[in-house]
């Protein structure tokens, strides 16, 4: 079938901030550029987010606490937390497994059949891109490859 091809590369650095600073002047709140750029590289999933963390810590300066870094990293420290968790070989190996609907057991076995190959191949794709594994470590997760 037919699909949309959609590029979903990260955002850079400057774009998160320029979009920041673009929120800021609609908003008309002065944040200090600082505290912006401590957002635009320490949120780093999606704009939805990163718009949301800067509503947070605007809220903070409504509430009459002074807006700086620290303050900035103790209202988000939560949102910090879970955008620094590394994902593991195991949660890639059990999402492609699911999404090609085969077991995780044969992505991992040494078995040679065509319809393990493409999930396998993405798999290990998505571990090289997102862990910090070399490829023999990887490798040894899939079966030895």
């Amino acid at each position: 079938g037919w699909g949309l091809v959609a590029d979903i590369n990260e955002t850079t650095f400057e774009l998160r901030l320029g979009i920041l600073q673009a929120k800021v002047e609609r908003m008309n709140i002065y944040v200090p550029k600082d505290v912006l750029e401590f957002l635009a590289r320490n949120i780093k999933s999606n704009i939805r987010e990163l718009e949301g963390a800067l509503n947070k810590v605007a809220h903070t300066s409504l509430i009459g606490r002074s807006m700086t870094v620290e303050s900035a990293s103790e209202t988000l420290i939560d949102l910090l937390r879970s955008n620094h968790r590394s994902i593991t070989i195991e949660e890639i190996q059990k999402k492609v497994a699911e999404f090609f609907n085969i077991k995780v057991a044969d992505m991992q076995s040494n078995r040679r059949l065509r319809s393990l190959a493409r999930p396998r191949q993405i798999a290990m794709y998505f571990a090289k891109k997102f862990t910090q594994k070399s490829l023999p470590d990887i490798g040894r997760n899939f079966g030895g490859r």
